[in-house]
C-alpha cells in the first residue's frame, strides 16, 4: 500500500511540475513577469482551500503548526523566487541540480545531526548515487559561463528553501507527535500555501494596487486551465506527502520523490514535447531508477 501511495504522489508531483510549465509558456499576460506571483496565488489559494473544504473546514492549529506552517509559507516564497531569479540570470541545469541536491541533502543533515537517524550502507550508496545521476542528466546542458556572484547566491537559497520546505514538513508531524497532539496535516497545508498566497497577492498589491493585480490575472483560458489542474495535483500530493512521511524516513522518501519526479519529468519532454534523448539523460535515468531500487530494499 505504502509503494501505491509513493508511486501516486511521485506522479502527481511529476504533473505538478509539468503543468507548471504548460500554464509559464501560455501564460497571455501584458507583463510576463506577473506570471509567477500570480501563480503562486492561485497554486496556494487552491490548495489551501481545497484541503480545507475536505476537512468540512475544521481548522484549530495548534501553536507549533502555525509556527511551522509560517515557516514553509516563507520558504515557498523564497522557493518561487530563487527559481526565477536564478534562471534569469544562469544555467537552468546547475540551479535544477542544486534544488534537486536540497531537496535530499538538507533533510538528511537535519535528521542524522539532531534526530540520530540511521541508514544502511546500501541506502547511502543509493542517495550518492541518485545525487550523480542528477548531474549525470544534466551535464550537456549545464553551463557555469558568464554566471555572476548573483547566480550562485539565488542557487544557494534555492538550495536551502527546498531542503528546508522538506525538512519542516518532517518535522511537524514529529513535533506534534512528541506533544502526544494530532499531526494537524490539514492545518500544516492551509497554513503554508494559503499563507504563501495571501504573502505573493500582499506584494504586487504594494507594487502596483488592484490595476497590478488585475492586469495579472488576465492570462488567458489555457494558462487558467494549466494552473487549476496544477492545483489539484498538488493538493493530493502535498496531503501524501504530510501521510507518508510519517511511515517512511524521511531521507529515503525525499530521495525517491525527487529522482522519480527527475525521471518522469525528462520521459515527459521526450513524449510530450518531442525533445531526442541524450546519452547523458538515458544514463543517468538508469542510474536514478536503480537507486531507488536500491534505496527501497
Amino acid at each position: 500500500m505504502i509503494i501505491l501511495l509513493v508511486s501516486i504522489m511521485v506522479l502527481c508531483y511529476t504533473c505538478q511540475s509539468l503543468f507548471t510549465r504548460l500554464f509559464s509558456a501560455n501564460y497571455k499576460g501584458k507583463d510576463a513577469t506577473l506570471s509567477s506571483p500570480v501563480f503562486a496565488v492561485c497554486f496556494g489559494g487552491f490548495i489551501g482551500l481545497c484541503t480545507l473544504l475536505i476537512s468540512g473546514f475544521s481548522f484549530a492549529p495548534a501553536w507549533p503548526t502555525v509556527l511551522f506552517g509560517v515557516l514553509n509559507a516563507a520558504m515557498l516564497i523564497l522557493y518561487n523566487t530563487s527559481l526565477i531569479e536564478a534562471g534569469n540570470r544562469g544555467s537552468y541545469s546547475f540551479l535544477m541540480i542544486a534544488n534537486l541536491f536540497g531537496g535530499i541533502i538538507v533533510p538528511l543533515f537535519v535528521r542524522v545531526l539532531f534526530f540520530n537517524a540511521a541508514m544502511t550502507s546500501l541506502q547511502i550508496i543509493a542517495v550518492i548515487l541518485m545525487l550523480v545521476s542528477f548531474v549525470v542528466m544534466n551535464a550537456r546542458s549545464l553551463s557555469l559561463k558568464g554566471a555572476g556572484g548573483s547566480y550562485y547566491i539565488w542557487c544557494a537559497l534555492l538550495f536551502l528553501a527546498n531542503g528546508l520546505y522538506s525538512t519542516i514538513m518532517d518535522i511537524q508531524p514529529q513535533t506534534m507527535s512528541n506533544m502526544g497532539l494530532p499531526a494537524q496535516r490539514t492545518e500544516m497545508i492551509a497554513i503554508s500555501y494559503l499563507g504563501m498566497a495571501l504573502a505573493s497577492f500582499a506584494i504586487e498589491w504594494m507594487k502596483g494596487g488592484k490595476e497590478r493585480i488585475a492586469m495579472g490575472f488576465r492570462m488567458g483560458k489555457k494558462s487558467a486551465l494549466f494552473a487549476l489542474s496544477c492545483g489539484i495535483v498538488a493538493t493530493l500530493a502535498s496531503n501524501l506527502l504530510l501521510t507518508l512521511v510519517t511511515q517512511v524516513p524521511s531521507t529515503i522518501l525525499y530521495t525517491i520523490d525527487n529522482g522519480g519526479v527527475l525521471v518522469l519529468s525528462i520521459l515527459c519532454s521526450f513524449i510530450i514535447f518531442k525533445e531526442k534523448p541524450t546519452w547523458e539523460q538515458v544514463a543517468g535515468m538508469v542510474m536514478a531508477v536503480a537507486s531507488i531500487i536500491m534505496i527501497s530494499l
